[in-house]
């Protein structure tokens, strides 16, 4: 998150999800980097002009192209567009229960409870933890590049980098960013002790972030940016993304900083988010509405094969149903899809 730092989602704070953010462009010239000599150069040269009067063209205010949006330095188009995707959704309820509003209204699941409820530090709870430790030698070089990067693991299903993809990826790290908001909202209120905090059996593995458990963080985000990446590039569920997806809930229970519950609470919060998310980015994504039914509650890959919700073996990009220009995806939001669709080769 960009104005809410937390190790659980320092991948967008520290952007080394958003890289281009950190280089500050803005600050250079043409040809190099920019600098105190550099500057005086430029000045001597631009001193021997010759010039005694000025040529100015009169310009008129008016609604920002999709050329300047593209010309934007990275950070002012990832605030604009965080904005965008967040406007009017909000947690609402207390440390008993929460759930998500937009505009105030409460939004549900359709045949299920849209409550994000507070994980119970008791020992069968802890007992899924210690159930998992055995995966900690295996999982260790996932559970540490997980806590910095979520988005190169997704990528294992649609290989894009910030060099080939810059849009596609810049609005997923604002899903990122705008779902993280809700994230740190949903903890502050539930405000559910770590499984550290409650006994010293568990010896995780990272360091335990400071906020609450439930919801987790990296689970919300995780399958938050896949669902809009199905919905972006695939038009249907992708089973590879929806695994991976699972695996990074997982390795945050197989570190020893959350309880299944926290995993389950935040599938609910993406679930809730991703059908908003997509229509407010123009895609019509029929296959997203099946997300607003009864989330699954076993974590991990096992629980997602459990649940018969695993989607489209190896699933080829195809291009999905755009909506056109609205209120809720006119302006940043649509300057950044129609680059994205160039990228995607769907313009």
């Amino acid at each position: 998150m960009p104005f809410l730092q937390t190790s659980q989602t320092s991948q967008t704070s520290q952007t080394s999800q958003t890289s281009q953010t950190s280089a500050l462009p803005e600050l250079n010239h043409a040809g190099g980097a920019s600098s105190t000599q550099l500057s005086h150069a430029l000045n001597s040269v631009s001193q021997s002009f010759a010039t005694s009067s000025f040529v100015v063209t009169a310009q008129t205010p008016k609604a920002a192209s999709k050329e300047e949006f593209r010309k934007l330095q990275p950070l002012h188009r990832h605030v604009l567009m965080t904005e965008a995707l967040s406007k009017g959704l909000s947690i609402g309820g207390d440390h008993t229960k929460v759930h998500v509003e937009k505009d105030g209204t409460k939004q549900t699941l359709a045949g299920g409870s849209s409550d994000l409820e507070p994980a119970v530090p008791d020992g069968p709870a802890l007992t899924q933890i210690q159930n998992r430790r055995w995966l900690r030698a295996e999982r260790m070089n996932e559970i540490v590049g997980q806590q910095a990067d979520i988005l190169s693991f997704l990528a294992l299903a649609y290989p894009m980098t910030r060099d080939t993809h810059p849009f596609t990826m810049a609005i997923l790290d604002a899903v990122l960013a705008a779902v993280g908001k809700l994230v740190v909202e949903a903890k502050f209120l539930l405000n559910v002790p770590r499984p550290a905090d409650v006994t010293g059996g568990i010896g995780p593995v990272i360091r335990t972030p400071a906020h609450g458990a439930t919801p987790s963080g990296h689970a919300t985000e995780a399958w938050a940016m896949a669902y809009v990446m199905e919905a972006m590039i695939f038009n249907k569920p992708s089973q590879e993304l929806r695994l991976i997806a699972a695996r990074i809930e997982e390795n945050r229970i197989v570190a020893g900083v959350h309880y299944e519950k926290d995993g389950y609470a935040g599938r609910i919060l993406a679930t809730l988010v991703a059908k908003e998310f997509a229509v407010r980015l123009g895609i019509s994504s029929g296959h997203l509405d099946t997300t607003r039914e009864p989330v699954w509650e076993d974590a991990g890959q096992a629980g997602l094969m459990k649940s018969g919700k695993l989607g489209t073996k190896q699933a080829r990009p195809q291009q999905p149903n755009y909506i056109a220009a609205s209120p809720s995806n006119a302006g940043v939001l649509q300057h950044a899809m129609d680059l994205s669709r160039a990228e995607l080769g769907y313009a």
